[in-house]
This record gives C-alpha cells, structure tokens and sequence, in this order.
C-alpha cells in the first residue's frame, strides 16, 4: 500500500510533456496577445497533449484498417476527413 508521502509525490509529478516554455513562445507570436497567465499556458498545453493524442490515435485506428504496419500521412488525413471534429484542419496541409 502507498504511504501518503508516496500519493503526495505521485500527485505532484509533473502531467504535462510539452515544454511549457515553448508553448508560451507560440502563443506569444500572436500580436494581439501581450501577456498570459502561466494556468493558461499550462491548459493550453494540456490541451494540445489531449488533441495530439485523439488525433494520433484516430490515425493509429486509420493504420490499423488499412492492414499498415507503419503509421504516415495518409492515415492523419484520412482521419482529418473523416471526423468532423478535425473539419478545421481541412485543407491546412496542402
């Protein structure tokens, strides 16, 4: 059983993987944003963890329908047609 130092450390270990300094500096290129708050650039790149993983995902099932032993392009623009949840990217990779 896990002592409570244990579940302390476990729950303070850092969820994240994109650097958090590097999503600052892309949202920074935006004119029209001048300051951000450091909870906003950390949801922000939670969010971008949770879309890369739906979308990496969504292709990996895409791979696995075409009997692919290697993920590629096409299975990520194959998902992007496919689920209107990613309509927006529609034509940004042309």
């Amino acid at each position: 059983m896990a002592s409570s130092t244990d579940q302390t450390k476990l729950s303070s270990a850092r969820s994240y993987q994109l650097p958090l300094t590097k999503v600052k500096s892309i949202i920074k290129l935006d004119n029209n944003t001048r300051m951000i708050s450091q909870d906003s650039v950390y949801l922000l790149t939670l969010a971008t963890e949770e879309f890369i993983r739906m979308l990496t995902r969504d292709a990996h099932n895409s791979m696995k329908q075409c009997a692919s032993k290697r993920l590629d392009r096409l299975h990520i623009f194959s998902s992007i047609n496919t689920n209107t949840i990613y309509e927006f990217l529609d034509g940004s990779f042309d």
